[in-house]
C-alpha cells in the first residue's frame, strides 16, 4: 500500500514556554560602570508586573507593608516636622510604607539623602528600586524611568550615601560638596551579588502560573469559541493570506463572549467537502485548573512563610480560631515584619546619626495591649 504524507496546517498556535519568564542574570554592560538587571535589565519591570497581577502575591505584599508600618500616623522621625520629611511633603510614615513595599517586592529598598549647605543631612526621600541600577559594589546608583527604551542613556548618577561629619565636611571644595549633596542608600540583605532577590524568588514561576491562569479564563471569556471549538475546512489547504483573512473573518463573527449561542451557518458544495467542528473534550478541565490555582497561592504563602488566613484569604480549614489567628500573627511579625522594621529605622539611624531617630508603632492585634515600639 502506497504510504500517503499528512500534511497538517495549524494557524495562530503560539505555546507558551519557560523562556518567556526573564532571567534575573546579572551583567557587567560593556564600557559602563553599571551591572545590567535581567534580560535587557528589566528585571524589576517583571516583579512590577507580577506584584500588580497576581492576586496573592499583591495581598501578602499590601498586608506585610501594612504590619510594618503599624499605627502609620504615629510614626516620627526625630528633628523632623511630623508632617513633612522632604520638600514633595512626604511624611515619614510615606517613606517607611513605599520602602517597605521595595523591601517585599524586590528584596531591598533604598533611599535618596539630600544635604544642606553645612552638610547635615535635611531631606529624606524613597527612591523606587525598579528605575535603579548600580555599578558592581553597589558606590554608584543611576536612575532613569525609561530601562530598555530609547533616552535611558540619560539616566542620572548618584554616589552611594557615606556619613560625613562636620569636621570632614569642612575640608571638602565646591566640586566635592555638590558630588555628595545627593546620594543614595541601599538597603538589602544579600551581599554575594549586585542586585538583591526577593523573598519570593523561589516562587516566581507560580507567580507567572496564577498570572496566566487569570489570562487564560480572561481569553476564554473573549474568545470561547476559539477555545473549545477546532474547525476544519476539507476543501484544501489554502495559501497564508487566504488563511488570515478566512481566521479573521471568522474570529470577529463567531468568537467573543457577546456572540456566545450564535448560530453558524456554513454553505458547502457537497458533504464531502463540507466544514467539520470538533469540540476537545478534557476530563476535570475545571477541577485541574483550581487545583493548580491553589497550588501556586500555597506556594507563594510558603515563600512569605506566612499563613493565607492573615491575609483575608482562608484556606480549607474553615475553623481556624481567634487564638490560632493570633499565634500565626506573632510568628510572622517575629520572622518577617519586625526584621524589615528594624532595617528601616537603621537606615535612618545611619543617615541622621542617631541611634532610635525613627520610632514606629507596631501593629497589634489589641488596641490596648501596648506593644513596644521598634526604634
Amino acid at each position: 500500500m502506497e504510504d500517503k504524507k499528512i500534511k497538517v496546517s495549524f494557524l495562530a498556535l503560539d505555546p507558551y514556554q519557560e523562556q518567556a519568564i526573564p532571567s534575573a542574570a546579572e551583567k557587567e554592560m560593556p564600557g559602563k560602570d553599571m551591572v545590567s538587571w535581567g534580560d535587557r535589565n528589566l528585571y524589576p519591570e517583571f516583579l512590577w508586573e507580577l506584584y500588580n497581577s497576581v492576586p496573592s502575591l499583591r495581598s501578602i505584599i499590601n498586608g506585610t507593608r501594612d504590619f510594618v508600618a503599624g499605627d502609620a500616623q504615629h510614626i516620627q522621625l526625630e528633628g523632623y516636622a511630623p508632617d513633612v520629611v522632604n520638600t514633595k511633603g512626604e511624611t515619614a510614615a510615606d517613606v517607611v510604607m513605599r520602602a517597605a513595599a521595595d523591601k517585599l517586592i524586590y528584596g531591598a529598598f533604598a533611599l535618596q539623602v539630600i544635604r544642606n549647605a553645612a552638610g547635615r543631612p535635611c531631606e529624606v526621600y524613597h527612591c523606587p528600586l525598579r528605575f535603579l541600577r548600580m555599578s558592581k559594589e553597589c558606590q554608584t546608583f543611576y536612575y532613569s524611568e525609561k530601562w530598555g527604551k530609547q533616552g535611558s542613556q540619560k539616566a542620572v548618577k548618584y554616589p552611594a550615601y557615606i556619613p560625613i561629619d562636620a569636621a570632614r565636611w569642612a575640608q571638602l571644595d565646591e566640586k566635592q560638596r555638590a558630588a555628595v549633596s545627593s546620594s543614595i542608600l541601599l538597603v538589602k540583605d544579600d551581599h554575594t551579588q549586585t542586585y538583591p532577590s526577593p523573598v519570593y524568588a523561589a516562587a516566581v514561576r507560580d507567580c507567572e502560573v496564577e498570572r496566566q491562569i487569570s489570562v487564560f479564563h480572561l481569553n476564554s471569556v473573549n474568545n470561547g469559541f476559539v477555545s473549545s471549538m477546532i474547525v476544519n475546512f476539507n476543501n484544501g489547504i489554502p495559501d497564508d493570506e487566504t488563511k488570515a483573512e478566512i481566521e479573521k473573518d471568522f474570529n470577529e463573527k463567531f468568537t467573543g463572549s457577546s456572540n456566545a449561542g450564535r448560530v453558524m451557518f456554513a454553505f458547502n458544495t457537497d458533504r464531502t467537502n463540507a466544514v467539520t467542528i470538533t469540540e476537545p473534550k478534557v476530563d476535570n478541565f475545571g477541577e485541574r485548573y483550581d487545583a493548580l490555582s491553589k497550588h501556586c497561592r500555597q506556594q507563594i504563602f510558603t515563600a512569605f512563610r506566612a499563613n493565607p488566613n492573615l491575609f483575608g484569604i482562608p484556606t480549607e480549614n474553615l475553623g481556624f480560631s481567634q487564638e490560632e489567628y493570633e499565634s500565626a500573627f506573632r510568628l510572622y511579625n517575629r520572622t518577617m515584619v519586625r526584621p524589615i522594621q528594624r532595617k528601616i529605622c537603621d537606615a535612618f539611624d545611619r543617615i541622621l546619626g542617631v541611634t532610635g531617630s525613627l520610632t514606629i508603632t507596631p501593629f497589634s492585634l489589641d488596641e490596648t495591649a501596648g506593644e513596644q515600639k521598634v526604634n
